[in-house]
Protein backbone atom coordinates (compact mmCIF):
# COMPACT_ATOMS: atom_id res chain seq x y z
CA UNK A 1 0.00 0.00 0.00
CA UNK A 2 3.15 2.44 0.62
CA UNK A 3 3.36 2.44 -3.08
CA UNK A 4 0.39 3.31 -4.23
CA UNK A 5 0.24 6.47 -5.73
CA UNK A 6 -3.26 7.75 -7.36
CA UNK A 7 -4.04 10.96 -8.99
CA UNK A 8 -6.43 13.68 -7.79
CA UNK A 9 -9.20 16.32 -8.64
CA UNK A 10 -8.09 19.81 -7.94
CA UNK A 11 -10.48 20.41 -5.98
CA UNK A 12 -9.16 23.61 -6.28
CA UNK A 13 -10.26 25.74 -8.71
CA UNK A 14 -12.70 25.37 -11.59
CA UNK A 15 -11.89 21.54 -10.67
CA UNK A 16 -13.31 20.25 -13.70
CA UNK A 17 -13.87 19.56 -17.65
CA UNK A 18 -17.59 21.23 -17.17
CA UNK A 19 -17.45 24.74 -18.26
CA UNK A 20 -19.42 27.01 -20.52
CA UNK A 21 -15.71 28.41 -22.46
CA UNK A 22 -13.78 25.13 -21.06
CA UNK A 23 -11.48 26.05 -17.89
CA UNK A 24 -10.50 22.95 -16.10
CA UNK A 25 -8.44 21.02 -14.43
CA UNK A 26 -8.56 16.79 -14.64
CA UNK A 27 -10.71 15.00 -12.11
CA UNK A 28 -8.37 13.05 -10.54
CA UNK A 29 -7.47 12.19 -6.88
CA UNK A 30 -3.95 12.19 -5.29
CA UNK A 31 -4.86 13.39 -1.83
CA UNK A 32 -2.26 10.44 -0.44
CA UNK A 33 -3.58 10.27 3.33
CA UNK A 34 -7.02 9.55 1.81
CA UNK A 35 -5.72 6.52 -0.05
CA UNK A 36 -3.32 5.17 2.98
CA UNK A 37 0.04 6.44 1.13
CA UNK A 38 0.90 9.46 3.05
CA UNK A 39 0.16 8.02 6.67
CA UNK A 40 3.87 8.66 8.74
CA UNK A 41 4.20 12.03 10.18
CA UNK A 42 6.19 14.20 8.00
CA UNK A 43 5.60 15.91 4.46
CA UNK A 44 4.72 14.56 0.97
CA UNK A 45 5.26 17.10 -1.63
CA UNK A 46 3.50 16.25 -5.40
CA UNK A 47 3.82 18.13 -8.67
CA UNK A 48 2.01 17.07 -11.57
CA UNK A 49 1.13 18.35 -14.89
CA UNK A 50 -1.73 18.30 -16.89
CA UNK A 51 -3.45 18.38 -20.81
CA UNK A 52 -7.06 18.92 -21.40
CA UNK A 53 -8.01 19.77 -24.59
CA UNK A 54 -11.56 21.15 -25.21
CA UNK A 55 -12.96 20.77 -28.95
CA UNK A 56 -16.25 19.38 -28.80
CA UNK A 57 -19.43 21.32 -28.35
CA UNK A 58 -21.88 19.27 -25.78
CA UNK A 59 -25.64 20.03 -25.63
CA UNK A 60 -27.19 17.86 -22.84
CA UNK A 61 -25.93 14.49 -23.16
CA UNK A 62 -25.01 14.87 -26.83
CA UNK A 63 -22.77 16.29 -29.42
CA UNK A 64 -23.93 19.44 -30.82
CA UNK A 65 -23.14 22.46 -33.72
CA UNK A 66 -22.31 26.10 -33.65
CA UNK A 67 -25.72 28.12 -33.66
CA UNK A 68 -24.44 30.67 -35.90
CA UNK A 69 -26.87 33.30 -34.12
CA UNK A 70 -26.55 36.71 -34.74
CA UNK A 71 -24.65 39.41 -31.93
CA UNK A 72 -23.76 35.36 -30.06
CA UNK A 73 -20.20 34.14 -30.13
CA UNK A 74 -19.81 30.54 -30.78
CA UNK A 75 -17.15 28.86 -28.57
CA UNK A 76 -13.74 26.70 -30.90
CA UNK A 77 -11.60 25.56 -28.52
CA UNK A 78 -9.84 25.70 -25.23
CA UNK A 79 -6.41 24.08 -24.36
CA UNK A 80 -5.11 23.99 -20.67
CA UNK A 81 -1.88 23.27 -19.77
CA UNK A 82 -2.38 22.77 -16.00
CA UNK A 83 0.63 22.53 -13.30
CA UNK A 84 -0.45 21.90 -9.77
CA UNK A 85 1.70 21.77 -6.63
CA UNK A 86 0.61 19.63 -3.66
CA UNK A 87 2.32 20.35 0.05
CA UNK A 88 0.99 17.40 2.48
CA UNK A 89 2.19 17.95 6.00
CA UNK A 90 1.62 15.15 8.62
CA UNK A 91 1.68 16.53 12.00
CA UNK A 92 0.81 13.53 13.28
CA UNK A 93 -0.89 10.00 12.91
CA UNK A 94 -4.14 11.88 13.24
CA UNK A 95 -4.16 15.69 12.16
CA UNK A 96 -2.61 16.87 8.67
CA UNK A 97 -2.69 19.55 6.61
CA UNK A 98 -2.59 20.10 2.74
CA UNK A 99 -1.50 23.23 0.53
CA UNK A 100 -2.76 23.59 -3.38
CA UNK A 101 -1.27 25.87 -5.55
CA UNK A 102 -2.32 25.54 -9.08
CA UNK A 103 -0.75 27.31 -12.36
CA UNK A 104 -2.64 27.76 -15.70
CA UNK A 105 -1.81 28.04 -18.72
CA UNK A 106 -4.77 28.86 -21.15
CA UNK A 107 -5.73 29.53 -25.12
CA UNK A 108 -9.45 29.97 -26.05
CA UNK A 109 -10.75 30.96 -28.90
CA UNK A 110 -14.23 31.75 -29.99
CA UNK A 111 -15.97 33.21 -32.99
CA UNK A 112 -18.05 36.10 -32.61
CA UNK A 113 -21.07 36.76 -35.07
CA UNK A 114 -21.34 40.20 -36.26
CA UNK A 115 -24.14 41.82 -37.51
CA UNK A 116 -22.91 43.06 -41.24
CA UNK A 117 -25.51 45.61 -41.74
CA UNK A 118 -27.13 43.64 -44.76
CA UNK A 119 -28.92 41.00 -42.61
CA UNK A 120 -25.64 38.64 -43.00
CA UNK A 121 -23.19 37.60 -40.00
CA UNK A 122 -19.71 38.87 -40.39
CA UNK A 123 -17.44 36.22 -38.18
CA UNK A 124 -15.00 37.64 -36.08
CA UNK A 125 -12.36 35.18 -34.68
CA UNK A 126 -11.23 36.19 -31.11
CA UNK A 127 -8.39 34.87 -29.08
CA UNK A 128 -7.18 34.81 -25.27
CA UNK A 129 -3.75 33.38 -24.26
CA UNK A 130 -2.50 33.67 -20.95
CA UNK A 131 -0.97 31.84 -17.80
CA UNK A 132 -0.65 32.49 -14.23
CA UNK A 133 -1.41 31.15 -10.59
CA UNK A 134 -4.66 30.37 -9.59
CA UNK A 135 -6.72 30.26 -6.23
CA UNK A 136 -4.76 28.06 -3.55
CA UNK A 137 -6.93 25.62 -1.40
CA UNK A 138 -5.75 25.03 2.27
CA UNK A 139 -7.45 21.61 4.06
CA UNK A 140 -6.90 20.67 7.81
CA UNK A 141 -7.45 17.05 7.98
CA UNK A 142 -8.42 14.72 10.42
CA UNK A 143 -7.99 10.56 10.53
CA UNK A 144 -11.05 9.41 13.43
CA UNK A 145 -10.52 6.10 12.56
CA UNK A 146 -7.64 3.53 12.41
CA UNK A 147 -7.09 0.06 11.72
CA UNK A 148 -4.81 -2.67 10.45
CA UNK A 149 -6.31 -2.43 7.31
CA UNK A 150 -8.69 0.28 6.86
CA UNK A 151 -9.15 3.95 7.88
CA UNK A 152 -11.63 6.71 7.50
CA UNK A 153 -11.04 10.82 7.91
CA UNK A 154 -12.55 14.06 7.55
CA UNK A 155 -11.53 16.82 5.56
CA UNK A 156 -12.60 21.21 5.43
CA UNK A 157 -10.99 23.96 4.78
CA UNK A 158 -11.12 27.15 2.14
CA UNK A 159 -10.33 28.05 -1.46
CA UNK A 160 -9.50 31.23 -1.13
CA UNK A 161 -9.04 33.90 -4.11
CA UNK A 162 -5.49 34.35 -4.94
CA UNK A 163 -5.80 33.98 -8.94
CA UNK A 164 -6.09 36.60 -11.30
CA UNK A 165 -9.74 37.32 -12.75
CA UNK A 166 -8.87 40.66 -14.95
CA UNK A 167 -6.94 38.53 -17.67
CA UNK A 168 -7.53 40.61 -21.15
CA UNK A 169 -6.40 40.25 -24.72
CA UNK A 170 -5.79 43.72 -26.35
CA UNK A 171 -9.68 44.54 -26.40
CA UNK A 172 -11.18 42.89 -23.53
CA UNK A 173 -11.28 41.10 -20.66
CA UNK A 174 -11.65 36.85 -21.13
CA UNK A 175 -14.93 35.46 -19.54
CA UNK A 176 -15.40 34.94 -15.89
CA UNK A 177 -15.32 31.37 -16.05
CA UNK A 178 -12.33 31.08 -18.08
CA UNK A 179 -10.22 33.09 -15.82
CA UNK A 180 -7.35 31.78 -13.61
CA UNK A 181 -8.81 32.17 -10.27
CA UNK A 182 -13.21 32.56 -9.63
CA UNK A 183 -12.64 35.68 -7.34
CA UNK A 184 -14.78 33.44 -4.97
CA UNK A 185 -13.88 32.47 -1.38
CA UNK A 186 -15.16 28.75 -1.28
CA UNK A 187 -15.59 26.53 1.73
CA UNK A 188 -14.24 23.06 1.38
CA UNK A 189 -15.89 19.91 3.44
CA UNK A 190 -15.13 15.91 2.32
CA UNK A 191 -14.86 12.76 4.17
CA UNK A 192 -12.77 9.49 2.89
CA UNK A 193 -11.96 5.71 3.37
CA UNK A 194 -9.30 3.59 2.49
CA UNK A 195 -9.02 -0.41 2.43
CA UNK A 196 -6.31 -2.32 1.78
CA UNK A 197 -5.46 -6.06 1.77
CA UNK A 198 -2.33 -8.18 -0.08
CA UNK A 199 -1.24 -6.35 -2.53
CA UNK A 200 -4.67 -4.63 -3.06
CA UNK A 201 -6.30 -1.09 -1.86
CA UNK A 202 -9.24 0.51 -2.89
CA UNK A 203 -9.86 3.90 -1.71
CA UNK A 204 -13.29 6.31 -1.73
CA UNK A 205 -13.70 10.03 -1.25
CA UNK A 206 -16.36 13.27 -1.74
CA UNK A 207 -16.09 16.83 -1.01
CA UNK A 208 -18.32 19.19 -1.11
CA UNK A 209 -17.26 23.01 -2.46
CA UNK A 210 -19.58 26.31 -1.88
CA UNK A 211 -18.54 29.87 -2.68
CA UNK A 212 -19.70 32.24 0.22
CA UNK A 213 -17.91 35.44 -0.70
CA UNK A 214 -17.67 36.59 -4.27
CA UNK A 215 -16.34 39.41 -6.58
CA UNK A 216 -17.32 41.02 -9.92
CA UNK A 217 -20.64 40.06 -10.08
CA UNK A 218 -19.45 36.05 -10.48
CA UNK A 219 -20.42 33.39 -8.94
CA UNK A 220 -19.26 30.22 -9.54
CA UNK A 221 -21.64 26.85 -9.03
CA UNK A 222 -21.26 24.76 -5.79
CA UNK A 223 -19.75 21.56 -7.14
CA UNK A 224 -19.33 17.98 -5.57
CA UNK A 225 -17.26 15.57 -6.16
CA UNK A 226 -16.98 11.76 -5.22
CA UNK A 227 -14.15 9.44 -6.03
CA UNK A 228 -13.66 5.38 -6.01
CA UNK A 229 -9.95 4.49 -6.56
CA UNK A 230 -8.56 1.01 -6.88
CA UNK A 231 -4.82 0.15 -6.96
CA UNK A 232 -3.02 -3.09 -7.51
CA UNK A 233 0.39 -4.17 -6.64
CA UNK A 234 2.18 -5.83 -9.99
CA UNK A 235 5.73 -5.61 -9.34
CA UNK A 236 7.68 -4.21 -5.73
CA UNK A 237 7.95 -1.17 -8.12
CA UNK A 238 4.97 -0.80 -10.13
CA UNK A 239 1.23 -0.19 -9.84
CA UNK A 240 -1.50 -0.38 -11.97
CA UNK A 241 -4.52 1.89 -11.28
CA UNK A 242 -7.86 2.54 -11.99
CA UNK A 243 -10.20 5.37 -10.65
CA UNK A 244 -13.93 6.48 -11.49
CA UNK A 245 -14.51 10.09 -10.93
CA UNK A 246 -17.76 11.65 -10.85
CA UNK A 247 -18.72 15.39 -10.21
CA UNK A 248 -22.11 17.34 -10.40
CA UNK A 249 -21.99 21.26 -10.03
CA UNK A 250 -24.57 23.48 -10.86
CA UNK A 251 -25.04 26.64 -12.59
CA UNK A 252 -23.01 29.62 -11.77
CA UNK A 253 -24.43 32.65 -11.27
CA UNK A 254 -24.51 37.30 -11.77
CA UNK A 255 -24.29 39.21 -14.33
CA UNK A 256 -20.87 38.05 -15.57
CA UNK A 257 -21.90 34.91 -15.16
CA UNK A 258 -24.07 32.51 -18.31
CA UNK A 259 -26.08 30.38 -15.95
CA UNK A 260 -27.73 28.14 -19.11
CA UNK A 261 -25.04 27.70 -20.11
CA UNK A 262 -22.69 26.37 -17.14
CA UNK A 263 -22.70 23.06 -14.80
CA UNK A 264 -24.00 19.51 -15.63
CA UNK A 265 -22.59 16.41 -14.18
CA UNK A 266 -19.96 14.09 -15.61
CA UNK A 267 -18.52 10.42 -15.01
CA UNK A 268 -14.70 9.85 -16.31
CA UNK A 269 -12.40 6.57 -16.14
CA UNK A 270 -9.16 7.47 -15.17
CA UNK A 271 -6.49 4.14 -16.07
CA UNK A 272 -3.06 4.59 -14.53
CA UNK A 273 0.39 3.50 -13.67
CA UNK A 274 2.62 4.75 -10.74
CA UNK A 275 6.48 3.62 -10.74
CA UNK A 276 8.71 3.63 -7.73
CA UNK A 277 11.87 5.24 -8.46
CA UNK A 278 13.53 5.50 -5.06
CA UNK A 279 11.91 4.26 -1.92
CA UNK A 280 10.15 7.73 -1.41
CA UNK A 281 9.56 8.66 -5.01
CA UNK A 282 6.89 7.35 -7.32
CA UNK A 283 6.15 8.54 -10.72
CA UNK A 284 2.54 8.41 -12.31
CA UNK A 285 0.31 8.86 -15.19
CA UNK A 286 -3.32 8.81 -16.16
CA UNK A 287 -5.29 9.15 -19.08
CA UNK A 288 -8.52 10.03 -18.34
CA UNK A 289 -11.57 9.66 -20.76
CA UNK A 290 -15.42 10.35 -20.04
CA UNK A 291 -17.97 7.67 -20.39
CA UNK A 292 -20.76 10.02 -19.78
CA UNK A 293 -21.52 13.90 -19.69
CA UNK A 294 -24.78 16.06 -19.11
CA UNK A 295 -23.96 19.90 -19.70
CA UNK A 296 -26.37 22.64 -19.15
CA UNK A 297 -26.86 24.62 -22.75
CA UNK A 298 -24.45 24.66 -24.95
CA UNK A 299 -20.62 23.88 -23.87
CA UNK A 300 -17.11 22.82 -24.72
CA UNK A 301 -16.39 19.42 -23.47
CA UNK A 302 -12.58 17.39 -23.65
CA UNK A 303 -12.78 14.16 -25.25
CA UNK A 304 -9.90 12.62 -23.17
CA UNK A 305 -6.99 14.43 -20.50
CA UNK A 306 -3.56 13.56 -19.77
CA UNK A 307 -2.20 14.03 -16.18
CA UNK A 308 1.53 13.07 -15.33
CA UNK A 309 3.33 13.64 -11.63
CA UNK A 310 6.26 13.22 -9.83
CA UNK A 311 5.36 12.90 -5.75
CA UNK A 312 8.16 12.57 -2.86
CA UNK A 313 8.10 11.82 0.66
CA UNK A 314 10.35 14.44 2.80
Amino acid sequence: MQKMVILTTMLTAPLTAVGSCGASFCSLNTDWDAQGVNSQPGVRLDISVEYIRLATLGEGNHKTSAAGEVDEHDEVRTINRNLLATLNWNISDKWGITLKLPVVKRMHQHIYNENDGLGGIKPEVEKWDFSGVGDVQALVRYRFYQAKEEDAGIRFGVKLPTGNIHESNAVENAESSLQPGSGSLDTLLGADYHYRTGDTAWFAQGIWQQSINTRDHFKPGRKINADLGLSFNATPHLNLLLQLNLQHKSKDSGANAEPSDSGGYSVLLSPGLSYRVTPNSQLYGFVQKQIYQYVNGTQLTPNWSLAMGLSTQF
